[in-house]
């Protein structure tokens, strides 16, 4: 295995599973921002202007989040021996106590203050929602919270296969995994258009292809630590401005689209769109220096409250409905509001007491 360059020890921080690279922690932020205001959008009526074509179809973003966590993961276990199976074990219990106690107290929460099925429907569906297979079945989207939660079971089977994914493409050579990537994207590039001209279910929240896009960060990640010190790629890739230019170019390009009506109902042919843009940002964002984010307190604060971000919405759209707020402004500004301070309550007092209590018990190997 290859040592890390000048350039990856700088990276190098706090983090004690690997690194922290400032600026994907700010495309994090970025992405569950976008994904709240296109929830707003739908679920409260909320109207952005200019922007409100764009936004509309912020569900795009979602592509971004899979790449960006692949791409993630592969930075943090990069140094790490991933196929000894105590570094599996350990990878393991990290997600499940990141990821299921916050969504088991969320599905409960919902299910008692929000959800319209009957306790007997609801225990049926139970086994699916506890081992997180709900995505395996697609007509779940529209029944309980499931609509949402779709993205944590996608999210978990991505998980599942990282030890695997990591480990082969650590022992590819670099041109297979170029080719595999335009494979992978080649496939999510296609598949769209199979649902579109057959009319078929739309493949949104299918497991398989969230799983193509979280090995295609994980194939960015590894190209982009091969190829670091390639002067072509800090040429094209080392400017802040080309980080500019590229989101200019995706806000553009859906607003045409969407204002032109094209695609609208099938999020997927938006990846024409966004996997190229999504890709180039990733590995901008990887080899630029942001000095100020990577010192930003509040952005690795927010960066890691965007999980339970994501969750705290189930609540919010109903809170703000009941409310009735007439104020276009008044109804983003406080859906904002409420769906942060519930963020941090989730945070604070579920997220990082069940992380610290679950991470003392020791498992035996």
């Amino acid at each position: 295995m290859r040592k890390m360059d000048a350039n990856r020890k700088d990276m190098l921080t706090r983090n004690p599973g690997g690194v922290r690279l400032g600026g994907l922690d700010l495309l994090r932020v970025v992405s569950a921002l976008m994904i709240f205001l296109f929830h707003s959008s739908i679920h409260i009526k909320c109207n952005y202007g200019l922007l409100n074509p764009f936004i509309k179809m912020g569900a795009c973003f979602m592509t971004g989040f899979f790449m960006l966590s692949g791409f993630i993961m592969f930075y943090v276990y990069a140094e790490t021996d991933i196929t000894e199976l105590r570094h599996i074990v350990g990878f393991y219990k990290k997600r499940v106590v990141h990821i299921l106690p916050t969504y088991y107290v969320v599905a409960v929460l919902f299910n008692i203050f929000i959800g319209q099925e009957s306790i007997s429907r609801n225990l049926l569906l139970a086994p699916v929602e506890a081992l997180g297979i709900q995505s395996m079945f697609s007509s779940l989207f529209s029944i309980s919270h499931n609509g949402g939660t779709w993205f944590v079971s996608c999210i978990i089977f991505c998980y599942l296969l990282f030890p695997f994914l990591q480990n082969c493409v650590k022992q590819m050579e670099r041109k297979f995994k170029a080719i595999l990537l335009i494979v992978c994207e080649g496939i999510l590039l296609y598949a769209p258009i199979v649902v579109l001209l057959w009319k078929l279910a739309s493949i949104y929240t299918n497991p398989f292809f969230r799983i193509l896009e979280f090995l295609a960060g994980i194939l960015l990640a590894s190209l982009v630590t091969e190829m670091e010190k390639s002067k072509i790629l800090k040429l094209i890739f080392l400017n802040k401005g080309a980080i500019a230019i590229e989101f200019s170019a995706m806000i553009i390009s859906i607003t045409f689209l969407y204002e032109k009506n094209i695609f609208r109902d099938n999020y997927m042919m938006y990846s024409w769109i966004c996997m190229p843009i999504f890709s180039a940002m990733l590995v901008a964002l990887a080899v630029t220096k942001w000095e100020k984010v990577e010192e930003s307190k509040v952005v690795h604060y927010f960066s890691n409250l965007s999980y339970c971000f994501f969750l705290s919405q189930f609540f919010v759209w109903k809170i703000i409905n009941r409310l009735q707020i007439e104020s276009n402004v008044l109804k983003m500004c406080f859906s904002l509001l409420v769906c942060i301070i519930i963020s941090i309550v989730l945070h604070e007092w579920v997220e990082k007491p069940c992380g610290k209590l679950l991470m003392k018990k020791r498992i035996a190997i």
